[in-house]
């Protein structure tokens, strides 16, 4: 059976982090494929099932090049929705000015995602 709803690429190390937030995002009904990749120039050239309308990236600790990961997904995905899961205020500075849809402090609940998403795809839930 195949799920109707957007296409979303998560941006994260293998993990837990990048396991629990696929498996939310697979349980969104606005979601409808999910992919993964380890950072956004590992993303092969793929034809993504539907056009990806999100990019969900999250910023590793220590990562000082916050505003090149935000530049390089929008630049290459111009028309997906972008949000940057950071480790401090000064990252979160760096995503808003790098022009992230939304940007969330780690250590924010689950629910406060999922509403962030779908304030960003309120179209995907009738594709």
């Amino acid at each position: 059976m195949t799920k109707n709803g957007a296409s979303a690429l998560i941006v994260a190390k293998p993990g837990p982090l990048r396991d629990g937030l696929y498996a939310l995002m697979e349980a969104m009904p606005q979601i409808g494929s999910v992919y993964a990749a380890e950072d956004v120039p590992s993303v092969p050239e793929m034809t993504f099932k539907d056009s990806l309308a999100l990019v969900l990236l999250d910023s590793a600790p220590g990562c000082n090049d916050v505003w090149m990961a935000v530049r390089r997904a929008k630049a290459r995905w111009p028309q997906a929705r972008c949000v940057l899961l950071v480790n401090n205020v000064e990252q979160h500075n760096e995503a808003e000015a790098a022009g992230a849809d939304a940007v969330l402090l780690k250590g924010f609940p689950a629910p406060r995602l999922v509403a962030t998403i779908v304030r960003l795809l309120p179209q995907a839930s009738i594709l």
